[in-house]
């Protein structure tokens, strides 16, 4: 079995911001709508009412939430800040879910012939991290992310969250602005594992993402098998 390290998980306080956030954006509440009183939150959350109170107020600085006095918080604007998980796009059937993941493998190599050039042309050493994700603790798909890292010599399991944009924010001061993905069918690779109900070679969805920078640097390649008997791409659009 392979052996896999849970990435180190965001403050509970933001992983319900987090979750609210893509709730919102999942057209759970409207804009105008009021929330659930603080104390219901917390109880479907599993959340003590003094973390959610933290969450919310998180999102009112963001302009996501308007919390009235006396009244209760409100939907504020669905569009805006860019979260965490903006560009999760794999949800459940039952609503979008938390993303977390394991780890499963890192290592540096030299860059494979399906990997676009990464940051600089400079260097075709890249790094390669395969990962078990999740959503709301339900395993969904693999992923295998690479990156160039410039200056980055040594990284293990334990040095990554659950968000590798978080990840490329805090070490390299980079911040992944825009995305393409195309999507398809494949075969599950051969390193598909327990928990994921997704054998090697079993039919699943397929995403190949491109993810550049502010300065529109491709800093990421990535491809992740997800089962859809379990989950479901989905992107929104609105005018």
């Amino acid at each position: 079995m392979t052996q896999s390290t849970p990435a180190k998980p965001l403050p509970v306080y933001l992983q319900i911001a987090e979750l609210l956030a893509r709730q919102i954006k999942a057209g759970h509440w409207r804009q105008g709508e009021r929330l659930p009183t603080e104390a219901e939150l917390a109880h479907s959350l599993e959340v003590a009412v003094g973390t959610l109170r933290k969450s919310l107020a998180l999102l009112s600085e963001q302009g996501v939430l308007e919390r009235i006095q006396g009244s209760g918080t409100y939907v504020k604007q669905v569009a805006g800040k860019q979260h965490i998980y903006e560009l999760f796009r794999l949800e459940l059937a039952t609503g979008p879910g938390l993303p977390t993941a394991h780890i499963l493998d890192v290592r540096r190599m030299p860059r494979p012939q399906h990997v676009p050039v990464l940051g600089s042309a400079d260097s075709d050493q890249v790094w390669r991290v395969r990962r078990l994700r999740f959503l709301s603790q339900v395993p969904v798909a693999l992923e295998e992310i690479w990156f160039e890292g410039p200056g980055l010599e040594e990284l293990t399991a334990g040095d990554l969250g659950d968000s590798m944009y978080l990840f490329y924010q805090e070490r390299f001061g980079v911040w992944i602005a825009r995305v393409e993905d195309r999507l398809s069918a494949a075969c599950a690779p051969d390193w598909a594992c327990a928990p994921l109900a997704m054998p090697a070679g079993a039919n699943a969805g397929f995403i190949e993402r491109l993810s550049w920078t502010t300065n529109n640097t491709l800093s990421e390649y990535s491809q992740t098998w997800f089962d859809p008997a379990v989950c479901r791409y989905t992107s929104r659009l609105s005018q």
